[in-house]
């Protein structure tokens, strides 16, 4: 699934994550059997033998971001070498950060919404830092200026009540640029001085 450019016109009922900037993929594990695929499908597991840890005891298909360091635009292009199938290019290790949970147990979850997908995702006793953290979407403006100052991209807001649509754009996700949201936060106060 992904996100649409641009603020909502409300934001009750969405939530807030960090945006981080990574390569999206998909974390599938099966009977101790770790899968790893880019957002285009392209298979690699090989590039990442740290993940392996993820298929211990539990069978997923998770959402989420493969990073290194804090997933700021200074840290993505340090995963190149890394995902281009050069599995020891460069000695920093590739973290994934899991945003979405798809399927849990032989349970296919996207057609149930996305707070239950979320609160099963916190429920699996993945480690600190495997996944994102989200926030009432009423802290936005906040969560931007925390997102700038730490040199990340932005944020990424979710309709609480969204299904997950595979390969679909959707205007329940919306992404949200630090610069963007500044911009549009000046504009509207300009118009209510």
């Amino acid at each position: 699934m992904l996100a649409t450019s641009g603020r909502p016109r409300r934001l009750e009922g969405w939530v807030a994550e960090p945006k981080l900037d990574g390569w999206r993929s998909i974390v599938s594990t099966e009977a101790g059997r770790l899968t790893v695929r880019t957002r285009n499908g392209r298979l690699i597991t090989d590039c990442v033998p740290e993940l392996e840890q993820l298929a211990e005891g539990r069978e997923v298909v998770l959402d989420g971001e493969l990073i290194v360091g804090a997933g700021r635009l200074a840290d993505f292009y340090r995963l190149s070498g890394r995902l281009a199938g050069k599995p020891h290019a460069g000695s920093e290790a590739v973290l994934f950060v899991a945003f979405d949970l798809l399927r849990h147990e032989g349970d296919l979850l996207i057609d149930r919404p996305y707070s239950e997908r979320r609160e099963r995702l916190n429920g699996l006793g993945l480690e600190e830092g495997q996944v994102i953290p989200s926030y009432d979407a009423a802290l936005a403006d906040d969560l931007l200026v925390a997102c700038e100052t730490q040199g990340m991209e932005g944020l990424v807001l979710k309709r609480s009540v969204s299904t997950y649509r595979p390969g679909r754009r959707s205007a329940d996700w919306r992404k949200v640029k630090c610069s963007a949201w500044a911009e549009h936060g000046r504009t509207r106060f300009a118009r209510h001085r």
